[in-house]
């Protein structure tokens, strides 16, 4: 399971976010052909996994890893920007969802032994104000470090 995956799961799990039976999509990813349908196809309190900065290899011989960077947004529509109790509580409500996800990451990471390499210190967030589209919220970016593995390589060499 892909970690674009395993968001997507928990955004599906968590009372605020997940799809619901009308169609709502309250989960968007930069690897999901959605993601260029902001407008028309998501609803709020919203999380958005973004691919970020990339990726890079590290490690040390026989112990490779293939670190990446994700951008994770959670966003609320705030209908009046001038409302800054309205924007306050919409920023207070993202914080809470961001929090309620990491903390699952680490739980299941406890639990379940996924995502070995995630740590919470490696986590940096800010808050995000978009007065144009109405959105607040905030923005972690989370590096992920894997145990590398050539299952992304075809049998292409003769």
């Amino acid at each position: 399971m892909t970690f674009s995956e395993y968001m997507e799961n928990l955004a599906e799990r968590h009372v605020d976010i997940r799809h619901k039976e009308n169609g709502e999509v309250h989960y968007l990813s930069s690897e999901r052909e959605k993601h260029t349908a902001l407008d028309s196809v998501l609803h709020y309190p919203a999380v958005i996994l973004d691919r970020g900065s990339g990726f890079g290899y590290g490690g040390v011989p026989g112990a490779y890893r293939k670190d990446r960077d994700y951008l994770l947004f959670v966003l609320e529509h705030v209908s009046d920007t001038s409302d800054y109790e309205q924007i306050e509580a919409a920023l207070d409500k993202c914080e809470q969802i961001l929090d309620e996800m990491l903390n699952q990451v680490i739980e299941d990471k406890r639990v379940k032994r996924q995502w070995l390499a995630f740590t919470l210190e490696e986590v940096e967030a800010d808050y995000v104000v978009n007065n144009d589209n109405q959105l607040y919220g905030v923005v972690a970016a989370v590096s992920l470090s894997e145990p590398y593995k050539a299952m992304n390589c075809r049998k292409v060499f003769m």
